[in-house]
């Protein structure tokens, strides 16, 4: 099928050649990851030693399962990963996967069976439209879930991560955390593209 759009047609050629001479996604391939959102996490770890002291992993968004590969592989000291996604997600040894909605009546089943965590990581991104103000509202809501879920399963001293975009204002979100952590603040990682707005809000140690 001809695309008679040609300025979508040139711009999906843009895309594709800086996503395949993307420094991060050569990088992916080469170190066998699902996807260049790998050292995101990696860079995540390394500056707030989040793994540390953590037994028990949910993975919210998981698909499709780089964040999984690089717990199994740094994730030394790790009892449980759970992973969570709407989206299939194909298999990896060792982690357990719910193919559902973290917001879903089934969900809250299984959370009553897998019991409380360490860590929270949330790398859910909503579908997005191009409309700054409409992603930032999905994404924002998103993050709200995600909170509301951590502050709900993480034990004491757990760690709670997501992704945002700062496209708006989130100082209600900020407040909350900083009222249940003892440590909160924003990332963006260098293997983050330079033109993206996303963020990662880190919060350190619930209280």
């Amino acid at each position: 099928m001809k695309i008679k759009n040609k300025s979508f047609k040139d711009k999906s050629k843009k895309w594709l050649k800086r996503h395949v001479d993307d420094e991060f996604v050569q990088k992916s391939i080469s170190d066998n990851y699902r996807s260049r959102a790998a050292y995101k996490l990696i860079e995540i770890i390394d500056k707030y030693k989040i793994l540390d002291e953590a037994k028990n992993v949910i993975d919210l968004g998981s698909a499709p399962g780089s964040w999984c590969q690089v717990l199994k592989n740094r994730g030394k000291g790790l009892n449980s990963i759970i992973a969570i996604d709407i989206l299939e997600m194909s298999e990896i040894k060792g982690i357990t996967f719910y193919q559902t909605d973290f917001l879903s009546l089934e969900f809250e089943k299984i959370s009553n069976i897998i019991g409380k965590f360490d860590l929270v990581l949330s790398d859910i991104s909503p579908n997005l439209s191009g409309n700054k103000v409409s992603d930032f509202l999905l994404s924002r809501d998103l993050v709200e879930n995600a909170l509301s879920y951590s502050l709900q399963n993480l034990n004491a001293d757990g760690h709670f991560i997501a992704k945002y975009f700062r496209s708006g204002d989130i100082s209600d979100i900020l407040t909350i955390c900083k009222r249940n952590f003892y440590k909160v603040t924003s990332f963006k990682p260098k293997s983050s593209r330079k033109n993206s707005s996303e963020m990662y809000l880190v919060c350190l140690r619930k209280k």
